[in-house]
Formats: C-alpha cells, sequence, structure tokens
C-alpha cells in the first residue's frame, strides 16, 4: 500500500523574503536566455522567397540552444 505525504509550507516573513528573492532571479535568467534565443533566431534568420543569391550569407553566431544555456549556468 502506498501512501503519500502532503506538507503545506507555512513559512515566516523572513523565508517569504527569500523565496520571492529567489524566484525573481530565477525568473530574470529565463527571461534572459529566452531572449538570447529570440535574438538569435531574428538575427540569423531569411525569408524563404527573399534569400539573397548574389551577396555571401554572413557567418551565423553560435545557436544559443537550451542545452548549451544550461551548461553555462554553472558559471
Amino acid at each position: 500500500m502506498r501512501t503519500a505525504y502532503q506538507y503545506k509550507l507555512r513559512p515566516n516573513k523572513e523565508q517569504i523574503a527569500t523565496i520571492e528573492m529567489w524566484l525573481e532571479l530565477l525568473r530574470r535568467q529565463y527571461n534572459y536566455r529566452l531572449g538570447e534565443r529570440f535574438s538569435w533566431w531574428s538575427e540569423n534568420r531569411c525569408p524563404v522567397n527573399a534569400c539573397p543569391l548574389v551577396t555571401p550569407i554572413p557567418q551565423l553566431r553560435d545557436n544559443p540552444e537550451y542545452y548549451s544555456q544550461k551548461k553555462d549556468l554553472v558559471n
């Protein structure tokens, strides 16, 4: 027979402030990384019907994908 326990958090005011600070830092980090991916996409995209055939295509930046950003979080 499996039993599962659920505990309710009842943090005090100091703990609430710490939790809110951590959540804010995590939100900012997530939005920054997501912004990196969107900016890479907008800088390196080229519509199929309007790609320049005469001019050379510039070198692409490194793609900031999820896993490369995940490894970078350790720094």
